[in-house]
């Protein structure tokens, strides 16, 4: 393309946006990127084609190409991040959003975006001021309203809830998030019967996007659960994991090279024929640790076996300082797990190289952990970390490891229930019959590392830790090195004001027993996989 050619051709593309007429705009780009013309506003174009069509990678790809080319574009910062946050890469997405709103302040899509993107990640403080801030320049747009409404919900404000749900309604009378966030009011205020039928007409409507259809179909799940209708409730969470299985799949195959129930059954193959002895030795002493903290601690387990009660309790014990899900090992050795050659290097580790991963551990720690680490007792706490023992016996051999144990049939319901943040091991959880495969490898996996490894291991059962609270933190902390400290008792009123995860929502009521037994109710349900969950209700000692 000539430049004369090129300028006239752009100079199309500039009429056609300034008339509206932005699909003529883009029909015009695309062409002119197939004929060599990179400007800014063509990639951009050519992108929102692409996005439309399906092809968000490829729509990223022409956006970044057109951000390094004009990095002060905040436009291109808001779709960049806008995309990303549909995939569920919501930390990245996040901070591309928040480049546009450095760039301009006061863009009002960007911080609605950011603002979703904040909610979804937890952040909910930072999400509500997004929202507010887009309500104040936009007091129009009914989208915040419906927003905050959402927030309002999930702090258990219905009242406030359904007055910023009703104000975005009469903006814009067909919002689904507006209904979406009512429906949870009246979860909350106890009227379950009509957030169950406030649900089903809203998944009458033809309009409904997926992400709206997953909303709905998890909040009338809720409903139907609360109302004692389990069999109506799995079949919502059933249609509701199939959405989300459907979206995520090709994204999570691209992420990663193998399965996370894949690289279970792996591990398990190596560590059930690999010698014991190389195993029971450490790779030298953790000489930073030492140096950092008077104790080193992981809570482990599997997700929904109550390692965040467990962190929340011990949390509130001045003597202790607690993570919360970051994977800091990973950063320094989860390349240890990637296949038979790098576990045989890991099982001859030599104290240079485990210094050097030590090192990575602490810097990750030290960047995230609130406070002063000197004189307290550092707990790790990241439940699929057991597939990891491997490696913290090799560079922390004198590290405690406390083991969350919870019913097994609880915990699978459970998992398939909740809604987390998506990533490669929440993805298992999207299917029944996974969760419980992905449990049975996890555990018969720890079986291994129990004969293997030589690391001080506590079971911590959760329904024990429910009915004996007492009695049974005492255990926990004189296996930590601890003393008792009244303060423990309260640890509710220390509750984080951002709950992140269903176990902080559930957290947010204090210690109650709620969730133990609930896969009575379920048992038809969980029929599929009740016989190979068998072995584990007998080994870890629960009723039949």
């Amino acid at each position: 393309m000539s430049p004369e050619t090129a300028d006239a051709a752009f100079d199309e593309i500039v009429a056609a946006v300034t008339r509206g007429s932005r699909r003529e705009a883009i029909r015009l780009a695309v062409a002119a990127l197939a004929e060599g013309l990179d400007e800014p506003l063509v990639l951009l174009l050519a992108a929102e084609s692409l996005d439309e069509q399906g092809h968000a990678p490829e729509a990223l790809g022409l956006l970044h190409q057109a951000a390094d080319i004009a990095p002060e574009e905040p436009d291109l910062w808001r779709r960049i991040g806008g995309i990303l946050v549909r995939q569920g890469k919501l930390t990245e997405g996040l901070a591309a959003l928040e480049t546009a709103l450095k760039l301009h302040p006061d863009f009002v899509e960007a911080l609605i975006e950011a603002g979703v993107a904040s909610f979804r990640l937890g952040g909910l403080t930072a999400a509500e001021a997004y929202f507010w801030r887009a309500t104040g320049l936009a007091p129009g747009e009914a989208e915040p309203l419906a927003a905050l409404a959402a927030i309002a919900a999930r702090q258990r404000k219905p009242r406030e809830a359904r007055v910023l749900a009703e104000r975005a309604l009469v903006l814009q009378p067909d919002l689904v998030t507006a209904e979406l966030a009512i429906g949870r009011a009246d979860l909350v205020e106890g009227s379950a019967a009509e957030a169950c039928a406030r649900m089903t007409r809203l998944l009458s409507r033809v309009d409904l996007t997926e992400e709206h259809r997953v909303g709905a179909l998890d909040l009338r799940a809720e409903a139907f659960d609360t109302l004692y209708r389990p069999g109506e409730a799995f079949a919502d969470y059933e249609a509701r994991n199939a959405i989300l299985r459907r979206a995520y799949a090709s994204r999570i195959e691209q992420e990663i090279s193998e399965r996370r129930i894949d690289q279970a059954r792996r591990l398990v193959s190596y560590f059930s024929r690999t010698p014991a002895a190389p195993w029971r030795v450490g790779a030298g002493e953790d000489e930073i640790g030492a140096r950092t903290v008077s104790g080193h601690a992981f809570l482990v387990g599997f997700p929904r076996s109550g390692t965040t009660l467990l962190e929340k309790v011990l949390a509130a014990h001045p003597g202790i300082v607690t993570l919360e899900e970051v994977d800091h090992l990973g950063q320094a050795g989860a390349h240890w797990l990637a296949d038979t050659t790098a576990l045989d290097s890991l099982a001859d580790l030599g104290c240079p190289e485990a210094d050097a991963a030590r090192q990575a551990y602490w810097r990750s720690v030290n960047s995230t952990a609130c406070g002063n680490l000197s004189g307290k007792l550092l707990l790790d706490k990241l439940p699929l970390h057991t597939l990891a023992l491997a490696v913290i016996a090799k560079l922390f051999p004198r590290a405690r490891i406390l083991f969350a144990l919870r019913d097994p049939r609880d915990v699978v319901l459970s998992c398939f229930r909740r809604r987390f943040q998506m990533n490669s091991a929440m993805f298992e959880f999207l299917s029944l019959e996974d969760t419980a495969a992905y449990y049975d490898a996890v555990m018969t996996l720890l079986q291994i590392y129990r004969g293997t490894l030589s690391l001080p291991l506590l079971d911590v059962r959760h329904e024990t830790l429910v009915a004996d609270f007492e009695a049974t933190v005492r255990r926990v902390l004189e296996f930590l090195g601890s003393h008792w400290d009244p303060g423990v008792s309260r640890f509710a009123e220390n509750r984080r004001a951002d709950p992140r995860t269903p176990s902080d929502i559930q957290l947010a009521r204090g210690l109650n027993a709620e969730g133990i037994g609930q896969w009575r109710r379920y048992q038809a349900q969980l029929a599929p996989v009740l016989a190979s969950l068998t072995p584990w209700v007998e080994q870890f000692g629960y009723p039949p």
